[in-house]
């Protein structure tokens, strides 16, 4: 794709253009539209001497040169190099700010890491697989948890391949290194003795106690709850497109469950009168786990894992488990089975007889 130059005459406009200062300018067409880009680095003066006007000439050519094969590979679908020159940091960062609160904490503390390791800048072709784990390494300097490096670096990995997707980089480097892999953390759940404590105990928000009791009956996420609204319950089910993950979930309302409901229905349109912030509503959860005497170190995800854990006791095969809960992979379900069997054969060894 060709780049024509033309000439931005400097100054006074009633001086003879001999004797005024100019610059050059590209003048090419992208997407459809003309462009025309003056090149503000390079001036050229009526009293410059052959020799130096004829490098700056050489230079001016230079940059035509280059455009012309970034225009024809955007033309084609390859990768820019002008934009690979790009900050990597600022577009992580964009990329960030466009997440839900959730998510979005993990990309926050991510960016903050990055900009502890690098600054803040560094462009897009100079993240590379070394750069990658040098940063892992400096993660774990850091002292943090194996698990806390993944998500960091997983973040890092959504972002790169969202640049691949944009063209700006031609592939992910982390790709070719060894990132680290995730250990099973400790699940958290409540047995059916703790919930009724939890039911017997005063709180002073009613709003967030049913809706975590809510949970353990539904194994809705905070994020659902907190939008859950009456036109989601259909015929003793909730119908819900969930907020994480987008699949809809149909999930029958047991009694229980039905009871909590009765006693929101003073709240017009969502069901429960909630904090905006999950970090708010974990907080008011751990006050209400504190105050029933309670000893485990319980959020309100926990609620979640005790739905699951629950039909797994109950006998629930392990499919019907996944759909309720909404998840992708059986994996996921899988988690809550182990823990089960776990506790089986601690109860088994704890049949301590001599013989």
């Amino acid at each position: 794709m060709s780049v024509n130059l033309r000439t931005k005459y400097l100054g006074n406009p009633k001086i003879s253009k001999k004797n005024r200062a100019y610059k050059k300018q590209l003048d090419y067409t992208l997407n459809g539209k003309r462009v025309r880009e003056t090149i503000k680095e390079v001036v050229f003066y009526p009293n410059d001497s052959k020799e130096n006007r004829k490098q700056k000439e050489r230079l001016i050519n230079n940059i035509r040169s280059k455009l012309e094969i970034e225009l024809g590979n955007a033309k084609h679908g390859l990768v820019s190099r002008q934009l690979q020159k790009a900050n990597f940091i600022s577009y992580f960062e964009k990329l960030g700010n466009k997440k839900e609160e959730k998510t979005k904490t993990a990309w926050d503390n991510t960016l903050k890491h990055i900009r502890k390791f690098q600054g803040r800048k560094i462009t897009f072709e100079n993240i590379s697989s070394c750069w990658l784990e040098n940063f892992i390494e400096y993660l774990k300097s850091k002292g943090l948890a194996n698990n806390s490096i993944l998500t960091y670096t997983n973040k890092i990995n959504a972002a790169l391949n969202q640049a691949v997707k944009e063209k700006i980089i031609v592939e992910n480097p982390i790709k070719y290194i060894d990132r680290p892999k995730k250990e099973e953390t400790e699940i958290v759940y409540l047995t059916k003795e703790e919930i009724q404590i939890i039911i017997d105990t005063d709180f002073w928000d009613n709003d967030s106690k049913n809706a975590f009791l809510f949970s353990c009956y539904t194994g809705l996420r905070a994020s659902d709850i907190m939008k859950l609204k009456w036109s989601n319950i259909v015929e003793n089910k909730i119908q819900l497109v969930q907020n994480k993950t987008k699949n809809t979930v149909y999930i029958p309302l047991n009694s229980a469950a039905q009871n909590i409901l009765k006693k929101q229905k003073l709240n017009e349109n969502f069901i429960f009168n909630l904090s905006e912030h999950t970090s708010s509503l974990n907080r008011t959860v751990k006050k209400l786990i504190k105050l029933s005497g309670i000893n485990k170190k319980v959020h309100f995800h926990c609620a979640r894992h005790t739905f699951a854990t629950l039909l797994v006791t109950s006998g629930t095969n392990i499919f019907t488990i996944s759909k309720l809960m909404g998840h992708k992979d059986i994996k996921s379900t899988m988690v809550y089975a182990k823990v089960i069997d776990e506790e089986k054969q601690k109860a088994v060894n704890s049949i301590n007889l001599k013989f």
